[in-house]
């Protein structure tokens, strides 16, 4: 695939996650139980909001089919979460405030900043 040049970058930061504590082990320490269904997608949106604060969006130079993709030349920080690429050109990924500016240098040291895609 022939490389694709980033354009410009822009930052969206989530709001941090309530500080509320878990309580199932006050009520199951009480003998108040129950199934939790959707723990383990809580506690990662959770892990996500706190640890990759940054809802990155980069404007990509040519058309690429939508999907899931990793860029191919970027540093391995920026590539954690993968890109999600979308119809109108632009990819977009979560991204901690390291990473982001790993791939802010990195736009500044690369000449006309451009990278490969490889699919997910």
């Amino acid at each position: 695939m022939e490389p694709i040049k980033l354009l410009d970058v822009s930052v969206k930061r989530q709001k941090a996650p309530s500080n509320w504590p878990d309580f199932n082990g006050f009520f199951m320490f009480f003998g108040v139980s129950g199934v939790d269904h959707n723990r383990e997608e809580r506690l990662e949106k959770r892990f996500k909001q706190r640890f990759y604060p940054n809802q990155v969006t980069v404007r990509l130079s040519g058309q690429v089919a939508p999907g899931p993709y990793s860029f191919k030349g970027l540093p391995e920080s920026v590539n954690y979460w993968g890109w999600i690429i979308h119809k109108d050109g632009t990819a977009t990924s979560d991204l901690s405030d390291e990473a982001l500016a790993d791939l802010r240098s990195w736009m500044q040291r690369v000449p006309r900043a451009s990278a490969s895609l490889i699919p997910l």
